[in-house]
């Protein structure tokens, strides 16, 4: 059970909406072993929320769309120490007016940082920190891309992880992630974030599993920008429905979706992800 609980954990938070979420559980990896994780991720939006949670309908032939592909890297480099980097690319369709659509790729933020176990209880449950360093990976003008906000920034994550309680139910696990994120300029921005995740193995193989993200950036820029890569001030709700399957010991595959039904100053989005796992 431990070993089905651990490959879970993995991947229960890794279908993802922007940067800013793209995180790991707090369940170890174990010493000297590794992980692998490709994912491509779909997004779209075309009406947005105002200041006030209201919906504001989109011109016709606007929107904005992005098509990501991000590469997760986990090392344990002890049984409580675990080394995770995160690397993105992202290919988006801004359409501003009708026959006007503005296209940019490239790699986008990338993530690395540290995972640290800093309480197991009977291997059962996992209480756990992470320290991460965000780093853009393209060119910015006065801190302005649409790849991503151009600034250095830090991120610092408290993280318990599990097996179900008995009394809740025999099998699945849990995963509860509070994050606080630090943009290194005048306009920021300072974010934090909630991610509550559940899941339940309704096979041998197959799994479902549902996530919950509750989302806020600060920023003195209260500018709403369609491209959720590069806003700073804005909020959102969102749930997502997960369904993954195990093809062997070190082989997983899994897809999702979701759409944001609430949200502050920011685009009424909906999505998709499919992703692999690889345990070598």
């Amino acid at each position: 059970m431990k070993k089905v609980i651990t490959l879970f954990l993995f991947t229960c938070l890794f279908f993802v909406l922007m940067p800013p979420l793209k995180t790991f559980a707090g369940f170890p990896i174990g010493k000297y072993r590794n992980v692998i994780v490709p994912t491509f991720s779909y997004y779209h939006q075309k009406d947005r929320f105002d200041d006030k949670d209201n919906v504001i309908k989109g011109a016709p032939g606007t929107g904005f769309t992005s098509y990501s592909a991000n590469l997760y890297i986990g090392y344990g480099i002890s049984r409580r120490l675990d080394f995770i980097a995160i690397i993105p690319y992202l290919y988006q369709q801004n359409a501003i007016a009708p026959g006007n659509t503005l296209i940019d790729a490239g790699l986008g933020d990338m993530t690395v940082g540290l995972s640290y176990n800093l309480v197991n209880f009977n291997y059962v449950r996992f209480l756990s920190i992470g320290v991460s360093g965000i780093v853009p990976l393209y060119k910015s003008t006065n801190g302005i891309s649409p790849l991503g906000l151009g600034n250095y920034g830090t991120e610092v994550k408290l993280m318990y992880c599990g097996n179900l309680p008995k009394d809740v139910a025999s099998k699945g696990y849990f995963n509860a992630e509070f994050a606080y994120r630090k943009y290194y300029d005048s306009q920021g921005p300072d974010q934090i974030s909630f991610t509550g995740t559940v899941g339940y193995p309704i096979t041998k193989h197959n799994q479902l599993s549902l996530d919950i993200l509750l989302f806020r950036s600060f920023s003195s820029n209260k500018a709403f920008n369609s491209n959720i890569f590069a806003a700073h001030d804005y909020s959102f709700f969102k749930p997502q429905l997960n369904f993954g399957h195990t093809f062997t010991r070190r082989f997983s595959m899994f897809v999702g979706g979701f759409y944001v039904p609430f949200g502050v100053n920011t685009g009424v989005g909906y999505g998709s992800s499919v992703l692999a796992v690889i345990k070598l």
